[in-house]
């Protein structure tokens, strides 16, 4: 009797819990469309700032092309229960980048920070594979090569501007066209970015693999139902990401 006791304790502790958490409707930038992302619960606002959600850009466009590259948002406005987002960075899946390497054949990759013309500082990181192994003095003027280029977009571009850039098919083929006086490229991918510095904030440099803490974008279906109804039938635990 005393166990069942406690379990019922237990389960009306779990309810009591999710009854006084709200939840919060996670905003893309404008930049995407202002699209909804999700949702994420909390008990107090002070607690939904500076999350981090992750979707994949197939979620944003439609494109299942683009399933491999993921976004990351980290909320940084509250409007009442919306919670607003701006972009930090962008990765691909391990899987993508194995699948784009092959035996017999070199790997490039370029790590540089650039700066847009409206003052936000990113750190890119790219991927190129020739279709044969190369020397270590044309991996080195690829890699330059590369870099000129995307800092001199960068300075043309606001933020804005340059994420979208960065994410479509036309900076690859941009990329593959400065590349082929220097060494054609079979593939070659902006894999990684980082947003180090927004112009209202301080710079704060992010070790070179710092790994983002990232929260599960909860839906509404996750939340235990109320069973308070019930309680005389059964009581059990509830599982609450």
């Amino acid at each position: 009797m005393a166990s069942k006791r406690a379990e019922r304790a237990a389960a009306r502790r779990v309810r009591d819990r999710w009854r006084s958490k709200v939840w919060y409707t996670i905003i893309a930038p404008e930049t995407f469309s202002s699209k909804e992302l999700g949702m994420t619960p909390a008990n107090e606002p002070d607690k939904v700032m500076g999350r981090i959600a992750e979707v994949t850009l197939y979620d944003l466009t439609g494109n299942f092309k683009k399933m491999h590259i993921k976004l990351y948002f980290k909320i940084n406005r509250l409007q009442g229960t919306n919670a607003y987002t701006r972009f930090i960075g962008h990765d691909m899946t391990t899987d993508y980048i194995r699948r784009m390497v092959r035996r017999r054949r070199s790997r490039i990759d370029s790590i540089f920070p650039v700066e847009t013309a409206d003052g936000y500082r990113m750190r890119v990181k790219i991927i190129a594979v020739p279709s044969k192994r190369i020397k270590s003095s044309i991996k080195s003027q690829i890699r330059k090569s590369i870099q000129e280029y995307l800092a001199s977009k960068g300075k043309e571009m606001v933020f804005s501007e340059y994420v979208k850039y960065i994410l479509s098919e036309d900076a690859k083929k941009d990329l593959s066209h400065v590349l082929n006086p220097v060494y054609p490229v079979r593939r070659i991918e902006i894999r990684k970015s980082e947003v180090l510095h927004f112009p209202e904030e301080e710079l704060v440099e992010l070790p070179e693999e710092e790994e983002k803490e990232e929260i599960e974008v909860a839906t509404p279906e996750n939340v235990p139902e109320d069973t308070s109804a019930e309680e005389s039938e059964m009581e059990t635990p509830l599982e609450a990401q």
